[in-house]
């Protein structure tokens, strides 16, 4: 009878105990003194090799906090990016050190921490096949409605040249007499003067009704001249953004290229464009300056770091229409690891540190201006193969 009851309390007990000090950080690889195996695959800017042979990147120096947090052992286990997913399928590594964009796919077969980050899908094309500024600037100007405004300019201005012809042609001969051509030229000039600069030198109004016309008349110039530069500028930032944003119907008319497998790749072949899939991203880089594609479509932040480093100067970054997608680690299914990890990549998010690691990449501004969200800032939505 006595071990009937003190069998479950001592159970109990002990359950409570391995709570306790799971809650602490403790692990049971760690408490049994396992080593863990990180699966880790060349993908920068999140992981790549420096010029020591030692890995470095994004999530891996971000690993490397939340294991010493953690106070875990662990190796890298070099691998390519498939090998790494199939593994945290079947279980035979305990985490990836990749940055893995999550899919309702991929969380079917396996596990993943709270989103580190979300990126856009972006496409990069050669620098000298996008427009100089000045060119689309006079792309504007010999638009068809830049030509109608000239056009209704003109009108104008022939018909107050003609106005004031009329009413200056006697009280101010001087400029507006000799003749019907001369006198419109005259009153042509000074419209034409005033509507530019605010003042006409060389031909005056003399008469009291021209002069009041003429001041209105520079009132109005006044207040369309700035219609006008503000509708240019806005002209001018709707054209760069169209032309900087890819849409999906412009992306169909290209012929694209990425990274066989990616979750990129799937999300182009919904788009319907000519694609060209590659083994890795330097083969598709490769193909793109040999002018095979047309552009690399793939996440921003990696396209932006080869067009800040080894591609500087070659390669254009375009973010496009479709939505972002969001990386984290990945584990396997029922890992012990999930939730002091969890915790422990939180509490470095919110630290000093991670801006160290985001600056130490160059992301600590570039994320900011391209869109990109770092951390916790916002929900998303794990994106699917069909999106």
């Amino acid at each position: 009878m006595l071990k009937r009851v003190l069998i479950p309390i001592l159970c109990f007990v002990v359950m409570q105990t391995g709570v306790l000090i799971m809650d602490a950080g403790w692990t049971p690889a760690s408490a049994a003194g396992k080593k863990l195996v990180v699966g880790i695959a060349d993908d920068p800017p999140y992981t790549f090799k420096n010029e020591q042979g030692e890995w470095a990147g994004l999530t891996v120096d971000l690993w490397r906090q939340i294991a010493r947090d953690l106070k875990l052992d662990y190796s890298l286990k070099e691998m390519t990016q498939e090998e790494v997913l199939n593994s945290l399928q079947n279980g035979s590594i305990d985490l990836s050190a990749d940055a893995v964009i999550i899919t309702s796919q991929r969380e079917q077969l396996f596990e993943f921490t709270v989103p580190i980050a979300s990126t856009r899908v972006a496409v990069a094309t050669l620098h000298d096949t996008e427009d100089h500024p000045w060119l689309a600037a006079l792309k504007i100007f010999v638009s068809w409605g830049t030509l109608k405004i000239i056009a209704i300019l003109l009108m104008i201005l022939f018909l107050l040249g003609f106005i004031f012809w009329r009413i200056e042609r006697k009280s101010n001969p001087e400029h507006f007499g000799e003749g019907l051509i001369r006198g419109i030229g005259s009153g042509i000039y000074w419209v034409g003067s005033t509507m530019t600069s605010g003042v006409c030198f060389g031909v005056s109004l003399k008469s009291v009704s021209g002069r009041v016309l003429g001041l209105f008349w520079m009132l109005i110039c006044a207040l369309a001249l700035s219609a006008f530069i503000a509708s240019l500028s806005s002209s001018l930032t709707t054209h760069h953004l169209s032309e900087t944003k890819f849409g999906v119907d412009k992306m169909r008319r290209m012929h694209l290229g990425t990274e066989a497998g990616s979750v990129p790749a799937s999300i182009v072949e919904k788009i319907g464009s000519r694609t060209m899939f590659l083994k890795g991203e330097e083969e598709v880089l490769a193909a793109l300056v040999s002018r095979k594609i047309d552009g690399f479509i793939y996440d921003e932040a990696t396209l932006q770091y080869y067009a800040e480093g080894k591609y500087r100067g070659i390669i254009s970054v375009h973010p496009t229409s479709l939505k972002e997608i969001v990386i984290a680690f990945g584990m396997p299914h029922n890992s012990p690891l999930r939730k002091p990890i969890n915790i422990s990549l939180l509490k470095i998010i919110d630290e000093p540190v991670w801006e160290s690691i985001l600056s130490r990449y160059g992301l600590d501004s570039n994320f900011e201006a391209r869109h990109i969200v770092i951390g916790r800032e916002k929900k998303h939505k794990p994106v699917t193969s069909d999106e």
